[in-house]
Parts: C-alpha cells; structure tokens; sequence
C-alpha cells in the first residue's frame, strides 16, 4: 500500500510539473506575441528600405560609370540590400527575444578574414571607377608592365599587352601603386635625341632639324615642337628634338618616321652624324722599355743565327820556290890546291 501510494504521488508530481511547464510556456508565448509581431515589422520594413537602398545606389553607381560595367551596378545594389536585410533581420529577431549579434559577428569575421583580398579588390575596383583616372582604351603602366585597359571588372583590370598578351592586374594594386597612363592627357610628347659633327654650323642644324620636326606628319603644330642643343658629348653636339603628338593616335609610328626624316634631312644638307671616336695615347716611358725589349730580342736572334753557322775552309796559295842558281866558274878538282 504504501509502495503504490508512493508512486502514484510521484506521478502527480510530474504531470503537475509538466502542467505547470506547459502554463509558463503558453504564457510565455502569449507575453511574446507584441515583440513577436514587432519583430516581423522591424523585418518587414528592412526588406522594404534594403529595396530602397538598391535603387539608390544603382543609380548613383549608372551616373558614375558606362553600359559596359553593368556588373557593378548590379553588385554594388545586391550588396547593398544583403547589408540593410541582414541588419533589419538581427534587430526584429533581437526585439523577439533571439540575440544572433555574436553569432552573426563571428561569422562575418571570418567571412571577411578569409575573403579580404577579394573584398579588397571589389572596393579598389570601385573607387577606380568613380575616381575615372583612367578607362577603357586607355595605354598604362603599372609595376613596369605596360598595356592598354581593356577591361574593368569587379575584382580585376585585364589589359592588352604590347605584345598582344592578357595580364590580369588585381584591383588593389592598381589603387595603392603608381600607375603611369600615357593616354588620359589628349596630347604627349616624344624626344628624339641625335649627336652631330663638331665641325657643323648649329644655327644651320637648328633650322633643318626644325623644318623636319613640322613637316613630319603626325606632329602637331600646339603645343610647338622645340630643337635644343643638350651637351657636349665625346664626339658629337647632342640635340634634343622634341615634338607633340596625339595620345590616343600610331604615336610610335610618328616618332620613327621622325627619326627617318632628320637622317635623310641631315644627308641632304651635309651634316654629319659621327661615329663614337676613341684616342689611345701610349706612355713615353713604356713606350721606350718596349724598344729595349725588341731590340735586346734582335741581339739574341742574331747571335743564334750566328752560332749555327759553320765557318768555310780557307784556300790556302802555293808559294813560289827561289830559283838555283848555278855558278858560272867550274868547281876545281879536289886534288888540286888553290894557292
């Protein structure tokens, strides 16, 4: 008896407690149900301004750049809405009673840690493009590599080498580095520099170098060409001719039939491109201990000469005997006495 006594008031206690859970529950919810409608306002006027937003800021981004970067428009507006809807989600849902900020905090941490170059790049990408400093078709060089901008996209610049390669250049570096463009200005200038003769007249080389400055086609008359005489160099007078020509124009091509020009000008009228001219000068000093050597040279060389060769036998002449002579008087007897 007491054993089942025992276990049936444990039973109540239970459903008593589960009763009592469930009451909490219901009045918990229906105490929730304000900020749960408030909430789904906060969410629902969220979505309404994110729309809004969008439009704003593709608008402001079509007055700022052409048809053909489209993309950044439509990105710029996307990320615009994601931003104001996750923003308005977190506070209705906060406003319920659901605090996601940490949650939401730490993933886009690491979202942005993980994707900060690419995050890097689509901003570089945008301040180049409102910032105009240069566009497409322009001729830059960025980090020594020399092209004309073909494309501008979100992430990356993509320019056409000289040499017709593809070279993708990232946003970032065309923001923080020097970028050199050759063609934002309407006009640039080429400068040619060529040496002539000592020997010539300036004011004569002066004049025809001008004459073929303004003739060459191509060359503009503004700004104005110059001729300068730069220095005195080795051999020759260095000239800096100097002219303008269309950014945007064949500007090489221009520059080498300037180049051609002043040759066929300067054979013309005589005057001389010279060659780079060297003078060698040899010490006294040296110059006289090389004479000893050779000659000391030649001294051996003839005593060996010497040394080899076998003296010739030397012809000795017969010498001539003394005649006899007989005398007249016949030798006496040797019997006889010569008194």
């Amino acid at each position: 008896m007491l054993t089942a006594y025992a276990v049936s008031t444990s039973t109540d206690k239970i459903a008593g407690d589960t009763a009592s859970q469930l009451a909490n529950l219901i009045e918990v919810v229906i105490g929730k149900i304000p900020l749960w409608i408030a909430a789904f306002i906060v969410i629902i006027f969220a979505v309404l301004l994110a729309k809004i937003a969008r439009g704003v800021v593709e608008g402001k981004l079509a007055d700022k750049i052409d048809e053909e970067h489209q993309e950044i428009q439509i990105l710029g507006g996307r990320i615009t809405y994601v931003a104001f809807l996750t923003i308005g989600i977190t506070v209705g849902l906060k406003i319920a009673g659901i605090d996601l900020t940490s949650i939401i905090a730490a993933v886009a941490f690491g979202i942005g840690f993980a994707l900060k170059d690419m995050i890097m790049n689509f901003l570089a990408g945008i301040m180049i493009l409102i910032g105009q400093q240069f566009s497409i078709g322009d001729f830059i060089n960025i980090g020594g590599t020399m092209g004309k901008v073909v494309e501008i996209q979100s992430r990356v610049t993509i320019l056409q080498g000289i040499d017709g390669t593809k070279v993708i250049v990232p946003n970032a570096d065309l923001f923080k580095k020097q970028i050199t463009s050759y063609t934002s200005n309407p006009f640039r200038r080429v400068e040619i520099l060529v040496g002539v003769d000592y020997r010539s007249d300036l004011e004569n080389v002066l004049r025809v170098a001008m004459h073929t400055v303004k003739t060459t086609k191509g060359v503009l008359a503004e700004p104005k060409p110059a001729v300068l005489v730069d220095e005195f160099a080795d051999s020759s007078i260095n000239l800096k001719v100097r002219a303008w020509v269309e950014s945007r124009g064949p500007w090489l091509k221009v520059k080498s039939n300037l180049v051609v020009n002043l040759k066929k000008e300067f054979d013309k009228y005589g005057i001389t491109i010279p060659w780079p001219i060297r003078t060698v000068v040899y010490d006294k000093e040296q110059e006289h201990a090389e004479k000893m050597i050779e000659e000391e040279k030649m001294e051996v060389e003839v005593k060996q000469v010497q040394a080899t060769q076998v003296p010739a036998p030397v012809a000795v002449e017969a010498i001539p005997s003394a005649p006899v002579q007989i005398p007249e008087q016949p030798l006496a007897p040797l019997s006889e006495k010569t008194i």
